[in-house]
């Protein structure tokens, strides 16, 4: 492939279309963006597009969306503001009000919710007089720093054991036995 060629320019162009919150990742905050948004990870926060989002099986979504189409595989726990589609597939898990114009359950999914369709002109205008519901940083950064001392706490016994178990080794270490001593009782 030539550099420069148009193969390798289209895909970085698609590349930097889409938003990625990959498996693994965690985020508090809210995610603002005016690319299509996909989402593996963790996030406890508002998503706001004039795009797409997809939420991956494994995702776990705590926040309001603003989006104009979403697809849910994952959870997502609060309420929905779309202005075209919203399919909620077998494995997703979603509680909070939906307001959308169309929206498609397949069977399996896991709802607790409001759902109301409207017209998308009808949506903006309600998304417009939206506040995001603020997610309680005093909560998150709680639980954060309570993860951060368990996982220094359980380093730190680590290294423990670790120095533990080279000090056991060292006094088991024995002088080798010289074979050629006699004795004679």
């Amino acid at each position: 492939m030539k550099i420069g060629s148009k193969k390798q320019n289209n895909e970085e162009v698609h590349a930097s279309k889409v938003t990625v919150l990959s498996l693994g990742f965690e985020l508090t905050g809210d995610v603002i963006s005016k690319n299509d948004i996909r989402a593996d990870g963790l996030l406890r926060g508002n998503i706001r597009t004039d795009k797409r989002v997809v939420v991956g099986e494994k995702a776990s979504i705590t926040g309001d969306i603003l989006a104009d189409e979403i697809s849910i595989s994952g959870v997502v726990v609060g309420d929905l503001f779309i202005n075209g589609e919203t399919t909620i597939y077998p494995n997703a898990k979603v509680s909070g009000n939906i307001l959308t114009n169309q929206i498609f359950i397949h069977k399996g999914a896991d709802l607790n919710t409001n759902i109301r369709t409207a017209s998308p002109e009808n949506i903006q205008k309600e998304k417009q007089s939206i506040e995001f519901n603020n997610v309680d940083l005093e909560e998150t950064l709680s639980l954060t720093e309570a993860r951060r001392e368990k996982n220094e706490q359980r380093e730190m016994l680590e290294q423990k054991e670790k120095a533990q178990r080279k000090e056991s080794e060292e006094e088991a270490t024995v002088e080798p036995i010289n074979k050629n001593f006699h004795r004679s009782w």
